[in-house]
């Protein structure tokens, strides 16, 4: 095999052929089309819905409200210890929370029909006053955070380790409040559900979902059902990044309707109406302080997180640890103390969205170090290097413990890290600037995954996997780490993922985790097979397994080539193996440092990025391209929140931006292409050495950029530093007016 064909994605000749099927393109025999009736409003109580002229609308079949909906039909999620837990209804009843919050579903023959029917749904509805964001929330003194400016609060988590308050006592200290603006998926693939009944009362559910076992358990709780009798599916999804990682009213609606009403349903979102009606995340406020001595060693840190959960308790309600356990980055604090005021406000709820909070610790304490560095007059890689964790030190553990237990660093050189993206960065030429910022990032979820393989007498091999991909080449790695395992030609080997009947179970596809957990669950099932089958081959031919030669074909002994057993009278109908792997709560952690080379225009305050260069640490690289994709995207990703992504809400939470005429995300001409280079070591904490680099590229690229722009201004003679995201041209042509 040449190494064009060893770097060829199983993915990408349906997509490009357009044979690719996606939630909205199953359209069974039948099918009837969903709408729903949203709220205008932020906050209001919810009056009478008057829906007789809808139903009086020809080719309508159905107009459902709350009070139709199964008792108790709703979406739970988990929330920290001492923190509400807000369900989100199906369907409002009593009072809207947020803009787009649904109200009723309308059901008709047609797409178009559902959508005029559900403009003729009268609603009542009576303003109240609303909250847009936890800087709403704060009052007009952002800083400090005093005990009495948060309203809407859900509750309150600390984490601290070491001796903060020692730690502070005659430390020079740098302090600052960093705001970062909501963000949106900005996905290709608007949300989309196809629900169909199953004979005996089952259902079929085609959706665009990074979890499929997650929609499934939402649907049978909400509807009464066996979890055996829902089927959910995913078999092309056109991006998420994280938004799409929990079920939504919309998924759980569709199936009820499709029971209901005994045919096929179908719901697809307008971009207009997803973008209010999915995840957000960030609109989080850190408040923090950091301490070091005189020569720039950190000794602690410590302050105040406003976290914004939006209207309802989601997935982002568990985003706490992401962000306070990522607040030491890669560096060596003795101390921290940070308490996490968690927010209700009148927003879409909160969930993950590409880093999933890892980016929000690591902006802020990348800010800080690039605070201290001025304020100390040190060199802002030299401050860094100084306080790096060293090779020696690893397993590192930081002291932080949170829900999913303590952060243990499993290996790596993060100043080799430093000193070779430094080098390949080069020098900023004249009227530019240069930024840097280093990173680890929690990889895994610390779950059990679980993945089953069966091999045919063909020689062929069918692996079902639990994660559900959306464009990260989830089936190309695992039939890569399946045939290797083998010794099969990965041509033989067929992937199954997306589907909540491949394995038992399977936990949600973020936090870069489907290598290190997915990776480690099929290379054991590989593994196994192959034990297997040399233990078959072994007895059949009475030899030692050390003396069997194992192929697609069969098995034959060792330097007698007519000694053969073909693989059909080896495995007879089949063989299959059902592995788990079971990391034990540990987590995996990549790690990279990126310099940036940006350019400011000096009238219009607009900051292109010049250079851009990362050097990551993802353990053992599973497809060279692959990775380089994700690292990629990213980049991309991650500018967006540097320079252009704001999901705008008004004071009250009026949703200011629903389509990407308001949204603003990096285009081909925004975005250089960036040098990415590896020194990979083997992680420490599973046995393929495996790491994850699904958001690893993303993580840095806000700090270094705002650090890359205030040199910038710095060699021009104006002094600036930024706590807010995005930075916007205005911001900056404004501090250059200043200066």
């Amino acid at each position: 095999m040449d190494d064009a064909d060893r770097d060829r994605r199983l993915e990408d000749p349906p997509l490009l052929r357009g044979e690719a099927r996606f939630a909205a393109d199953h359209r069974p025999a039948g099918l009837a089309h969903l709408a729903v009736v949203r709220s205008p409003l932020p906050h209001g109580l919810l009056g009478r819905i008057d829906a007789a002229a809808a139903r009086r609308s020809p080719g309508v079949l159905a107009v459902w409200t709350a009070d139709d909906l199964p008792p108790g039909a709703r979406l739970t999620a988990a929330v920290p210890p001492g923190v509400e837990a807000r369900p989100r209804p199906l369907l409002a009843q009593g009072r809207v929370r947020y803009v787009g919050e649904p109200l009723a579903v309308v059901v008709a023959d047609d797409r178009g029909t559902a959508a005029d029917a559900a403009q003729r749904v009268e609603v009542e509805l009576d303003p109240l006053p609303g909250v847009g964001g936890v800087e709403t929330a704060l009052g007009p003194d952002a800083r400090p955070i005093h005990e009495d400016m948060v309203s809407n609060l859900a509750g309150s988590v600390r984490r601290a380790f070491g001796d903060a308050e020692r730690a502070f006592a005659g430390a020079r200290r740098v302090a600052a409040t960093f705001r970062l603006a909501r963000v949106s998926g900005g996905y290709l693939e608007p949300r989309a559900v196809t629900a169909e009944p199953a004979p005996g009362g089952g259902l079929v559910v085609h959706t665009s979902t990074q979890w499929v076992f997650g929609v499934r358990d939402a649907i049978a709780e909400a509807l009464g059902m066996e979890r055996s009798r829902v089927r959910v599916l995913a078999p092309s999804v056109g991006g998420a990044f994280g938004a799409k990682g929990m079920p939504y009213p919309e998924e759980v609606l569709a199936a009820f309707a499709a029971l209901r009403l005994g045919r096929p349903v179908q719901w697809v979102a307008s971009r207009s109406e997803d973008t209010p009606a999915t995840a957000q995340s960030h609109g989080t406020v850190l408040d923090l302080e950091l301490a070091a001595d005189p020569d720039g060693r950190l000794r602690g840190l410590r302050g105040r997180v406003l976290h914004d959960l939006g209207a309802y308790a989601a997935s982002g309600s568990m985003q706490v640890d992401n962000i306070g356990s990522h607040l030491s980055g890669a560096y060596r604090l003795p101390a921290l103390d940070v308490r996490f005021d968690l927010v209700y406000t009148n927003e879409v709820p909160t969930g993950f969205i590409r880093g999933g909070g890892r980016e929000v610790g690591i902006f802020a304490v990348e800010r800080l170090m690039d605070l201290l560095a001025r304020e100390l007059g040190l060199d802002r890689f030299e401050i860094r290097r100084r306080n790096l964790v060293r090779p020696e030190e690893m397993p590192y553990a930081t002291g932080y413990a949170g829900a999913r237990g303590p952060t243990v660093l499993d290996g790596g050189d993060y100043a080799a890290l430093l000193d070779r993206a430094r080098e390949l960065a080069g020098s900023p030429g004249e009227g530019e600037g240069m930024g840097v910022a280093c990173f680890v990032e929690a990889t895994g979820i610390g779950q059990p995954e679980r993945a089953r393989l069966r091999v045919g007498g063909d020689g062929r091999v069918t692996a079902w996997i639990g994660t559900t991909p959306q464009g990260q080449g989830h089936r190309t790695v695992a039939a890569r780490l399946v045939a290797e395992r083998l010794g099969w030609p990965v041509d033989r080997v067929r992937v199954v993922s997306g589907d909540s009947a491949a394995v038992d179970f399977s936990s949600n596809t973020s936090a870069s985790r489907s290598a290190v957990e997915m990776g480690n669950a099929v290379a054991r099932a590989a593994h196994a097979a192959r034990r297997r089958l040399l233990e078959l081959a072994a007895e059949r031919l009475e030899v030692d397994p050390a003396d069997v030669v194992l192929g697609p074909w069969g098995a034959e002994v060792r330097g007698v080539p007519t000694r053969t057993l073909p693989l059909d009278q080896l495995v007879g109908d089949g063989l299959e193996v059902a592995e788990v792997h079971d990391p034990g709560g540990r987590r995996a952690y990549a790690a990279g440092c990126a310099v940036a080379v940006v350019r400011v225009d000096p009238e219009t305050g607009a900051v292109r990025p010049v250079r851009y260069v990362m050097v990551h640490d993802v353990g053992r690289p599973l497809h060279a391209r692959i990775v380089e994709g994700q690292a990629q995207g990213g980049f991309a990703h991650g500018l967006g929140y540097a320079l252009f992504e704001e999901a705008a809400y008004a004071a009250d939470g009026g949703f200011l931006s629903p389509t990407f005429l308001d949204y603003l995300i990096p285009t081909a001409p925004d975005v250089p292409e960036p040098v990415i280079a590896h020194l990979d070591t083997p992680a420490l904490s599973n046995p393929e050495g495996l790491r994850g680099a699904g958001e690893g590229g993303a993580i840095p690229v806000a700090a270094v950029i705002l650090s890359a722009v205030e040199d910038a201004l710095q060699r021009q003679g104006v002094e600036a530093f930024w706590d807010r995201l995005p930075l916007t041209p205005e911001a900056v042509a404004l501090a250059r007016r200043r200066g």
